[in-house]
Formats: structure tokens, sequence, C-alpha cells
């Protein structure tokens, strides 16, 4: 009963907390039975137990993902649907020791089922992890600086405005965020000969917000100040002294800021333009930031309630955290003066424009672009302002009650407890939405952020009330109640073009942490996993990992987009394809979009590209590393896979970059070297030694014996038939368009039948004419595969470029007289080298119904179908892999 039970948490909680602290975490995902109706969840913590009330929430991802490639018995009854959660947990940790989590669920019936959900960790919240000596003697002002891989003359510039400060009795804490070797040694050079900064490297990248918690925790007791410093900015002299002068009796102070351009040129005198400042107010502040970090000035103090920073959907800022744990301490001041230059530059975290020309506290960033007219956008960005605002705002709230709720005024209490309770109180809501207007009044400290929550809030009761007693999604409608990748936005990018900004995502750099205490490793850089689209070119990629693994080169498959929902036994059903059983025994697998946590990689690491979108990511990798090139396994002249335009073009424009080639098949290799494209640009003799082909292995299948092939009283033709966008370059339509030509022309008679393989969708019936139908066959598992193979006569399979295809060759082996066309190098006397069950034809509609007229009258030549069947492939991928290939294949991941 237990093991039926199915839990996947999107946010889970932390392995660890420093000990002692109380917070609160927001753990989301999915729980459900396969045969049992969940009716009441619960997360016990160190057998505490909270109930779930956000339960039976639709989660149309995980029912699709789990229909489009889950094992029989994965989700019998459908309860994947109904099985979305979310909870907000609060923790006391212990001073040592560690806290066990479980999801506790009542099913129908009265059945209790447990799932463990691990441990967190407690660990000492000490100086002495910043993992350097801190200076012995204890100044007045602490500086805590966060750096990842500064640009040397902005960083320099920085410094030198810090050491040229009237106010001398401080000490910097420098956190880096394992910035790659060379902007490490700029921070080290700028840095050297000065004791005064005291320089730490992560061991992994930690992201500006972690940064800077880390920095701060490192604080040595008995300072009286901390200041925080951006790595990019420049301080005016008198900076730090009229911060310390103005505190007073608050708890923090900020200043204004001049905003320049990197070269120095004044864009704003002053940060605050269209929008007010407001500093007294817990309840504005919660909604919208108006606290720059690297503006103010804190008691040391404020750290011990600030800390540990809370972890919440989405993004979360530092300084608003600070600013809200400063006001329900006590109050904030402000200098009502620019006491720095913010500089703004394209790899500012937040710029300028984007904090006050919308809501603060980068609420704007994060839901800005989802707000379009059309339902399904609107709908899409509601429920990102659900998560990323109101939960976020939400965990603040409620950690802001733990920790300071002895401090906080009635009234502000009140607040806090209002907003939390917003999206099921009726009074809630509507105080919400009354504050929306206050824009209305000349009160625009938030700029009306309000409506985002608000917004948030209604798509939460939207999405319950069209899930009310539905026990199947409903078609064509999108309300799914997962959370909402945080990778959809691209740094730095303002474009609002969907198509054009989903290009970016693609090829949008892979976040790595560079660290020698990393084990050194090949990266092979694919898509996703995705079974229905598990073909034969994934098919080649998972072998090759397992080859080089098995070669003794340590490798690592990293997927570089978002990974779908994937059934339980996903690793099952990928190893059992032809070459690949055990192969996760053997190879590390990491998906590296699914986590705000970068990629772990060591200076010498070698990278594999799959796809064009990967060799852009790999090109930015190889720049982090010691590398120049990297390996790029090119099993298409992929430009052909989309129409002439952008896409074609940055597909085109990987084989500009630096890379050595492995080519699935000779044929394509010899079309890149005609060309001049890729490793022959400079020439044939360069290509040929920083290239190699291979050959993919076709589906091991042999043909039916003759006395079978003859005694068949009808005729069947199998037609790859792709009808997808994707799968345009296997011309779906002119294949259809010879079919039909072929009947109305009388190639085929009565007794023939015509069936598709190679949709993603089935079950389609399409009209040929004549009374005859193409019937697209169900997606076949390897091993039937073959067998529906053999059950037929003739084949049609058409690829508009120059790689010969392996379905054209798997047909011929079954001893199918296979239609296939020709494509420059793909002529029709290669095609026949390799079996002369091929009939090679110009991809025309005349060549097709030419062909296919021969290979009717060939069908009954029942014995050389079957001699022919001996087709010149690899049929084992341990022939296509074998010693000798795998050599040339290290020797050209050595030669990146």
């Amino acid at each position: 009963m237990e093991a039926e039970l199915d839990v996947r948490l999107q946010m889970g909680p932390p392995e660890t907390l420093p000990g002692g602290c109380l917070t609160s975490m927001f753990l989301i995902g999915s729980c459900f039975h396969r045969r049992l109706k969940v009716e009441r969840l619960e997360v016990v913590v160190d057998e505490e137990s909270t109930r779930v009330d956000a339960l039976n929430m639709p989660r149309l991802d995980l029912h699709r993902g789990l229909a489009d490639g889950g094992a029989e018995g994965d989700d019998p009854a459908g309860h994947s649907y109904k099985s979305g959660f979310w909870v907000t947990v609060a923790v006391q940790m212990p001073v040592t020791g560690s806290v066990p989590m479980k999801l506790r669920a009542r099913l129908k019936g009265g059945t209790i089922v447990e799932s463990d959900l691990g441990s967190i960790e407690a660990v000492a919240p000490a100086p002495a992890a910043f993992g350097v000596r801190l200076p012995d003697r204890v100044p007045r002002l602490v500086i805590c600086m966060a750096t990842y891989d500064p640009d040397p003359g902005m960083f320099r510039a920085q410094i030198d405005s810090i050491r040229a400060q009237t106010f001398d009795d401080w000490v910097c804490l420098v956190s880096d965020d394992c910035s790659p070797p060379k902007g490490y040694e700029a921070i080290l050079s700028a840095l050297e000969g000065d004791d005064r900064f005291v320089l730490s490297r992560s061991p992994g990248r930690l992201g500006f917000y972690r940064n800077f918690e880390r920095a701060l925790a490192a604080v040595p007791e008995g300072v009286e100040f901390v200041a925080l410093s951006d790595q990019d900015d420049v301080w005016y002299p008198d900076k730090l002294e009229s911060l310390v002068s103005g505190i007073g009796d608050a708890q923090l102070i900020y200043s204004d800021q001049r905003i320049v351009g990197e070269h120095g040129e004044v864009l704003a005198e002053s940060y605050w333009g269209e929008r007010s400042n407001s500093f007294d107010s817990l309840t504005s502040m919660l909604v919208a930031n108006t606290v720059t970090g690297a503006a103010s000035l804190m008691r040391r103090s404020l750290l011990e309630k600030a800390l540990p920073f809370p972890e919440t959907p989405g993004t979360q800022y530092h300084d608003q955290w600070l600013a809200l744990v400063a006001l329900a301490e006590g109050k904030i001041n402000y200098v009502d003066r620019p006491l720095y230059d913010y500089v703004q530059h394209g790899g500012a975290t937040l710029g300028h424009a984007a904090a006050v020309g919308g809501s603060g506290g980068g609420l704007r960033v994060v839901v800005s672009r989802l707000r379009r007219s059309q339902f399904r956008r609107a709908v899409s960005g509601w429920r990102a302002s659900y998560f990323f605002a109101y939960q976020r705002i939400s965990q603040l709230a409620r950690i802001l009650l733990q920790r300071c709720g002895g401090e906080l005024s009635f009234r502000d209490r009140r607040m806090l407890r209002r907003f939390i309770r917003s999206e099921r109180s009726p009074v809630g809501f509507i105080w919400l939405s009354a504050r929306s207007l206050r824009p209305m009044f000349g009160k625009n400290e938030t700029l009306g952020a309000e409506r985002i929550v608000r917004n948030g809030i209604l798509w939460r009761y939207a999405v319950t009330a069209v899930g009310l007693g539905r026990s199947k999604p409903i078609e064509g409608l999108n309300y799914d109640a997962s959370l909402p990748a945080a990778s959809q936005s691209v740094k730095g990018s303002e474009i609002e073009h969907p198509n054009t900004l989903g290009m970016a995502r693609l090829i949008r750099p892979l976040e790595f942490t560079v660290t020698e205490d990393a084990p050194e490793r090949v990266n092979l850089l694919i898509p996703t996993v995705e079974l229905k689209h598990f073909f034969g070119g994934y098919i080649t990629k998972f072998n090759l990992a397992r080859k080089l693994a098995q070669s003794g080169v340590r490798t690592r498959i990293l997927t570089v987009d978002d990974t779908p929902q994937l059934p339980r036994d996903w690793r099952e059903q990928v190893e059992a394809y032809a070459g690949l059983e055990g192969m996760f025994d053997e190879v590390e697998i990491a998906f590296a979009r699914d986590h705000d946590a970068p990629v772990e990689i060591n200076p010498n690491d070698r990278f594999i590209a799959t796809t064009w979108w990967t060799a852009h990511i790999a090109d930015a990798a190889v720049r982090l590393t010691s590398r120049e090139r990297f390996l790029y396994l090119i099993q298409e002249y992929e430009p052909f896979t989309h129409p002439m335009g952008s896409w074609a073009a940055l597909s085109m424009s990987t084989y500009e970059m630096p890379h050595v080639a492995m080519f699935s098949t000779e044929l394509l290799r010899k079309y890149f070297a005609e060309n001049g494209y890729g490793v022959f640009a400079e020439g044939q003799e360069q290509g040929r030694r920083h290239s190699m082909s291979f050959q993919n292995a076709i589906t091991a299948v042999d043909p039916p014996p003759v006395e079978v092939l003859a005694a068949r009283k009808t005729r069947k033709l199998l037609f790859y038939a792709r009808p997808e966008a994707h799968g345009a370059r296997n011309m779906f339509e002119l294949g259809l368009l010879g079919l039909s030509q072929a009947i109305q022309q009388n190639v085929f008679g009565p007794e023939w039948e015509f069936f598709g393989i190679g949709a993603v969708e089935s079950g389609d019936r399409i009209g040929l004419g004549g009374g005859a139908h193409l019937e697209l066959l169900k997606r076949q598992k390897q091993g039937s595969y073959g067998e529906l193979l053999g059950e037929h006569d003739v084949g049609l399979a058409l690829m508009c470029t120059p790689h010969p295809s392996l379905v054209p060759l798997e047909m011929a082996s079954a001893g199918l007289i296979t239609v296939t066309n020709s494509f420059e190098t793909k002529t029709a006397d290669e095609m026949s080298a390799l079996s002369a069950n091929l009939i090679t034809v110009p991809p025309s509609l005349k060549g097709v119904v030419e062909g296919l007229e021969v290979a009717v009258g060939r069908s009954e030549e029942f014995d050389e179908r079957v001699r022919n069947s001996r087709v010149e492939w690899s049929r084992d991928w341990e022939e296509s892999f074998g010693p000798k290939v795998v050599e040339s294949i290290v020797e050209l991941l050595d030669a990146t």
C-alpha cells in the first residue's frame, strides 16, 4: 500500500538550516495513490503535523506526462490529475542534530499511509563557515560585498572608492560566488596587499541572495554596524560617515543614489522618479521594496532576526527582507541625497528602470511579461502572480510574525495576518484590492503592485472552481496548478515578443560552478528526457555516453531544457532500448534547468553538444574552462529542420563555433566536406583531422521467411508519417500526395492496405482517395517495432536532408522494398550500395509515384527481398561504438 503512494516535490525542504533557528518553509508538489483517493494530507515535522489545505489541485502536467510516457499501472485511476498540493510549515531547528519530515495521507476508507521526505540537518551558524580567518581586531563596521565574475575595471573602481572612505574603521568581507578562474584572479588582483579586505570563495554557486546571506553570517559579534556593497558601483567618500552619523535610533538607514551608465554618463540624478520613496510603512515595504541594499547600513543586532534568509517561491531579494526586519524591529532612516553612483549595465541583477518603473523587490520583473490580453497568457501570468507574488510575500509575512512578533505593533501584526489570510478571507481580499487604488490618490510607493497579488489570488479561486468535482481535465484548457518554472525569464532581456523570448530561453547559457573540487567529467548536453520523443537520435546520445563511461571517461548527461513530468520507471524505460541496459549504473545524469543551484564543473571539463541549441550552450560553457572547443555530435544538417529564417540562421551559426565533430554517417560528413561547412571551412585536410564518422545502429530486425511472404493474402505499405512540425524534413505531405496519386493511377490493387508510423499522436485515419485510408499506428516499443516492420511489404520513408535516415534502412532490413529520396551526397548509387531493397528517387511528386510503382512491382520478388535484407550497416551498438571508434572519440575530446 505504501509503495503505491506517488509523491513528487517541486519545492521541498532544505537539506540544512542553522541550528536553533525558527523559520517557515513552503512545500509544493504532488501526491496521489494509484488506487484510492487522498482525502487528507499532513506534513509531519519532528512529530508536529501541519494539515495541507491546498489539496486536490489540478496537475495537468503530471497527468499528461504519465499518459504520454508512463508504464501501465502508473496511474490507472487517473488520480494524478487532482494530485497537486502546497503548504507552509513552521520549523524550529534544534541546536544540533536533525529534524525528520514525512508526508502522511489518509486515503478513502480511512487507511493511513506515509512517505518519507528526508530530514533537515542542523548546522552551526558561525563565522568559521566563511572559510578564512577574520582579523583579530573587531572593527566598528563591516562591509559585506557579494561578487561574481565582475568586470575588472568596474570592480577596481568600486574597491578604490571604498578605500577612499572618510570613515576608516571598517573591514570588508568579500564573498565570491565561485567566479570562473579568470574572474576570481581579477578579484584577487584588485584586493592584493590590503588586509582590510577578507576574501572567501564559496565552494559552490549560491546566487546573489544566498551569497549576501553567506557574507552577513560571517560578521563577528562585537561589530556595531554592517553595510552592504555591490561589486560595480562607485561610493562617494563620505558614504559610510554620513550613514553612521545619520542612523540615530533606527535599525537601518539608506540613501538616495545617482544613476549612471557603465561609461560614467549620468542617467538620473536621483533613484526616485515616478515612484515615491516610502520607508515607514511595513505594508508597502512588504508589497514593494524601496530599500536598495548597496545604499544601506544596519545595526549588526538586526542579523539575529534576519538570518537565515527565508526560502520563498520565485526570486527573493536580500534588501527587501532586511528592510522588513528593520521595520518590524523599529524604524528606518533615510538620507535624502545620493551617496554613491549606481552603475547600470547589462549584467545588473535588477536594473533601476525595473525597480522604480514597477513594483519593487523584483515583483514586476517576475511577472510583467506575463500580462497579456489573451486568456491563456493571462491565466499563466496569474499563476506566476500567485506563487511568485502572493505566496512569496506570505512567506515573508509568516516569518516576520515568527521571529519579530514580540516587537511588532498590534496594527502591523494584524496587517500581516490579514495579508496571509487574503486568499481565504473576503475582508482581506477587499483590503488588498482597495490598496491597489492608492496611486489614484497620489500614494504610488507600490505603483499598484497589489493588483499583481490580487490577480494571483483570483487565479487560485478560478483554478479551484474549474477543477471542482471533476475527475478528468477539461481538454484544451490550461489550468495547471504546478509551480511555474523560474527559469522562464532571461536575464537582461526586456523582449516582450513571445516567440523571440522563447528563442532566447532556448540558447541561454547554463549556470555553472567552476571548481577544482569537482571531479573532471565529459558533459554530454541533450535537450531533455521526453519518452514520447525517444527516437534514434536520443538512443545514439545515450549509447555514446555509456560507451565513453565504459572506456574509463567519467561521463555525465546534462539536460538543458525544462524537464517534463516523467513516470517513476523512466530510467527502466530508457534502459530497455538496445545498448542501454544498466547505463545509469555507469553514467551520471543531471537536469540542469530544474534546480536553482548551478551545475558544478571542473576547470578541465569537456563538453559534447548534440543539437544546435546545445552547441550554443556548450560554446558558452567552454569559455569558463581551460578548453577551447567542444565536441559536436552532428546527426543532421540541422538548419533543414526549420523553415529558412531566424531558427535556421541560429542553427547554421553553430558550425562557425570552435569545435571538433563526429558525424553519424560518412554521407553526412561528405556533405559538410563538399560544402565547406563546420570543421571543413578551412579545408579538407583540417576537416578530416578534426572530425570522424560512425554509424548509428539500426534496430536489429530480420525479414520473415519467403514462404510467409508468399502466403499473404493482403499487401501492406508502411509510411514513415510524421505530420508534426518538428518532423517537417520527413516530407509527410509529399508522401501523402505521392500515395494518393499512385492510388489514382492504379499502382496499388484492392489488396493493398496503408499504415503510418512515427507520429507522436496516433489513431487518425487519413483519406487517400479511391476509398483508401492511411491509418496512423500507435508508437511501438523497440521490441515490437521489428515485428511490425516484418508485417509489411513496401516501405515509404522520406528525408529532405543529406542524412540517409535510419528508418528506410530498418525497413529494407525487414525485407520491405523501400522508397526513399536522394539529396546531394545521398545519391541512388550510395543508397543502393547499402541495400538493393532501397529505391532512391528524387524528392518530387513524380519521383515518389514512380518509386512506388517500382516497389509494388518488386514486392512479389520474395527471394530477392529476403536476400537484399542484409543491409550494409551496423545493427549493434557494440559495433557502432567499438573500441577503435571510441578511441577516436576520446582523441577528439582531448583535442578540445
